[in-house]
This record gives structure tokens, sequence and C-alpha cells, in this order.
């Protein structure tokens, strides 16, 4: 009797650590991703005098000025792409911060090319 009541305090113990680190890691990263992607960004586009700045805001609505030329648009943010809406189309880049956070790197999600290189205003 009194090594089944071991035996099932050590299946119990073993059960609440296992389970004691399950979390949902996607939300938080999500979440994460999306402030550190919220406010002002500059890119100057190599070769030529175009300067793109785009601001993000928490609302989920962003603005693009190229050459001061200004449009305003809506995104949303996943773990892995940043769908950036404008009118009927939807641009899909995957980002990445570097430069502690003070680069965001935006890639074509088909050819795989450099879309943007924008640093934090």
């Amino acid at each position: 009797m009194k090594k089944q009541l071991v035996i099932i305090g050590i299946i119990t113990l073993l059960v609440i650590v296992g389970l004691s680190g399950c979390t949902n890691n996607n939300n938080v990263s999500s979440e994460t991703n999306e402030k550190k992607v919220l406010g002002g960004w500059t890119a100057t586009i190599p070769d030529t005098p175009i300067i793109v700045i785009m601001n993000f805001f928490t609302n989920g609505s962003y603005s693009e000025s190229i050459n001061k030329t200004v449009i305003w648009e809506t995104y949303t943010i996943t773990n892995e792409a940043i769908a950036l809406q404008s009118g009927v189309k939807t641009h899909m880049v995957k980002y990445s911060f570097s430069n502690n956070d003070k680069t965001l790197t935006l890639l074509e999600i088909d050819g795989g090319a450099t879309y943007l290189v924008l640093t934090r205003r």
C-alpha cells in the first residue's frame, strides 16, 4: 500500500511538472512583435533619392509616405508575416528585427527578395 502511494505521488509530481511548461508562446510572440513594429520607420531606396517613411499605429492602421506622398492603409501582424492592406490588395511580407529592434527588415514572401530595410525614427 505504501509503495502504491509513493508511485502515485511520483506520477502526480511528473504530470504537474510536465504540464507547468505548457504555454502558448505564439500569442505572446505575436503581441510582442506587434508592439515592436509600432511607431515610425524610415528607409532610403538604394541608388535612388526615394525616401520611405512608415508609421504603424495601435489601431491597425499605418501610413506610408514615399517622397512626401502619404497613403493611409491597414495592417495585421502574425508571428511570421505582416499583411499590408492597400485598397483591395494585400501585400504579405516576412519581417525580422535586428540591431536591438532598431532595424526592421521586410522580405517578399513569394520571391524572398528584400522589400524594405527600415530604421526606427
